[in-house]
């Protein structure tokens, strides 16, 4: 009797154990998706390189078991910070959860193509002071001067200057592009800059230019000195400029 009551006895443990694991892992799947988190995802298509805005970006929640491994994931308007301005690695889907490998900070590594904006081109001045560079930031607007000689109506020698270009947008200053770093990124490459300067005292600067206007000024570099100067942010006017010479300097 013992022998036969003993067997049916251990089934019945054995179906109530198996029973109970059933209930805590369809439990668990309930509870994962009863507790969403909310990740990034974009709005449209992203390209490879390419600079994602504010715009790009929403907020969604997925259950916990299908966040995707080392995804962003969102609590406060503060974590945008750690997407916003970065560049795409590859392209990321329409939709897609916004995981870490991804994307990397904007940098010189990520390439200064991914601020050009479409049918511009990004043009290099370089030997810019770096006293001069210093003051300038990316975003900023410039007028580019150039300053040459020229043979007079009366036949001498003079040299002139002239506003080339206006309202220019600046992309990058240095190896600054803009990136808005935290303060350990903004201090190694503060260092990484004073390092470059202290061998030259010039640096680079990067310019958003028309194709038109980019040959115009490769054209002025081998003719004359080129030089940049700030102007208010707001102003987009498109001033009418005389050319500046010593004769009209002096007789004023």
């Amino acid at each position: 009797m013992r022998k036969g009551f003993l067997l049916p006895l251990v089934l019945a443990v054995l179906a109530a154990i198996v029973y109970f694991m059933i209930v805590n892992r369809a439990q668990a799947k309930i509870n994962a998706a009863s507790n969403p988190k909310y990740v990034f995802v974009p709005t449209r298509d992203i390209k490879e390189r390419e600079v994602i805005k504010r715009d790009f970006i929403k907020t969604v929640p997925v259950p916990a078991a299908y966040l995707q491994k080392d995804a962003f994931t969102y609590t406060t308007d503060a974590d945008f910070k750690a997407i916003e301005n970065a560049v795409a690695r590859i392209q990321i889907p329409k939709g897609n959860q916004i995981s870490k490998y991804a994307i990397t900070s904007l940098s010189p590594e990520a390439g200064l193509s991914s601020k050009i904006p479409v049918q511009m081109r990004g043009f290099i001045i370089t030997d810019v002071p770096v006293a001069t560079a210093s003051l300038i930031k990316p975003d900023d607007n410039v007028d580019v001067l150039f300053t040459f000689q020229a043979t007079m109506k009366s036949g001498t020698q003079q040299n002139i200057t002239v506003t080339l270009l206006q309202n220019v947008k600046v992309l990058g200053v240095g190896n600054d592009l803009g990136q808005g770093l935290d303060a350990k990124s903004a201090s190694a490459l503060k260092n990484k800059d004073d390092d470059a300067s202290a061998y030259s005292d010039s640096t680079a600067l990067a310019l958003a230019l028309s194709p038109r206007d980019a040959q115009y000024l490769a054209l002025a570099q081998q003719e004359g000195k080129i030089s940049v100067i700030l102007r208010s942010h707001g102003d987009v006017t498109q001033y009418i400029m005389e050319i500046a010479t010593f004769e009209k300097l002096f007789n004023q």
